[in-house]
């Protein structure tokens, strides 16, 4: 790493970081009631006595604009990863089946009302997340092509929404409506509860994946080189996707599968930086997937008010649209 290249993500990092800051407090104030920053201080002090501006910022606007930072980061990070590991830029939780895993799981617990504690619901997320991303990784025979883990990824996603379909059709009038929203991605309601159910995930997984840049940086040589550099290039994927499937499940299981800011983020990332580096990269990838989701979720919450649409379906018209480019470009390289 060049001096050069750590001062410049030094200084896009700082950038991203003030304005995650910024962004953060328009979310804040932007809304019904809309509160200037001086109002905003005294709440934020508790210097103003008017309960309901208390309880919009604290229990309403506080916890969202929390979760999205968060949430949008992990996702960030869960795409950058899949991307270095299968040496694929097209690859992302949604197109190798962790996040549909990971649906299918909370669509049946929430349609057939399993009594299941929310502070598990993670886990199970994950799990499904594990397996759906097992069967790819073993139908794949070890091979871990580029375009095979991609090919296979999108047939088992194809079954799992299949399912997912069925088991909407079975639920009640309620819970579709329910589900509906929670499929598209939203960061709406979201409170404190699903901000502490979050936590531990994102202390214990963001390390891991900041951690991961040796790794990452190995197999981006190669599977043949790494293997000549004595790494175990089958365990170090395995491990891999486990941390991706770790970031992934837990804000599928809060805020439902918000779609392509994991493949967005890392390509943005590393046209600024100009480096694969996954040293520089991660963090920068992981300040600019919140800034993302954050814009974005204030956006779909402030334009068409008072309807509020979920910022899964932004993500995924942004994230599509660049899906599309990019496999293009691949295609026209080939």
């Amino acid at each position: 790493m060049t001096n050069k290249r750590i001062h410049k993500s030094i200084y896009i990092g700082l950038a991203f970081f003030l304005s995650i800051i910024c962004i953060f407090i328009l979310s804040l104030q932007l809304g019904e009631p809309r509160l200037n920053l001086v109002t905003l201080g005294k709440v934020l002090t508790n210097q103003f006595d008017v309960e309901i501006h208390r309880i919009v910022v604290w229990e309403i606007r506080m916890p969202r604009s929390i979760m999205a930072v968060m949430a949008g980061g992990m996702l960030a990070l869960a795409g950058h990863i899949l991307q270095d590991t299968f040496q694929n830029d097209l690859a992302t939780p949604e197109l190798v089946s962790v996040t549909a895993g990971s649906s299918f799981v909370m669509a049946f617990i929430t349609v057939f009302g399993l009594p299941v504690l929310f502070t598990v619901q993670p886990f199970l997320g994950l799990l499904g997340g594990l397996i759906a991303g097992g069967i790819v990784i073993a139908s794949a025979k070890n091979s871990f092509k580029r375009g095979s883990i991609i090919l296979l990824g999108t047939a088992v996603s194809a079954f799992l929404n299949a399912l997912i379909i069925i088991i909407i059709v079975l639920g009640k009038e309620n819970q579709i409506g329910l589900l509906f929203f929670y499929l598209a991605g939203s960061l709406s309601a979201r409170n404190w509860s699903h901000v502490f159910n979050l936590l531990p995930w994102f202390i214990i997984f963001v390390p891991l994946a900041l951690g991961s840049a040796r790794s990452l940086n190995v197999l981006r040589l190669g599977d043949e080189a790494a293997v000549g550099r004595g790494a175990s290039v089958f365990r170090m994927k395995i491990l891999l996707l486990v941390i991706s499937a770790g970031l992934t499940a837990v804000i599928v299981a809060n805020c439902g599968p918000i779609g392509f800011i994991s493949l967005i983020t890392p390509h943005l990332t590393k046209r600024l930086l100009r480096t694969s580096n996954a040293a520089l990269v991660l963090p920068i990838t992981a300040l600019l997937g919140a800034l993302l989701l954050l814009t974005g979720d204030l956006l779909m919450r402030t334009l068409f008010y008072p309807i509020e649409l979920p910022v899964g379906l932004l993500t995924t018209v942004i994230g599509g649209s660049l899906f599309l480019v990019l496999l293009y470009r691949r295609n026209v390289r080939t």
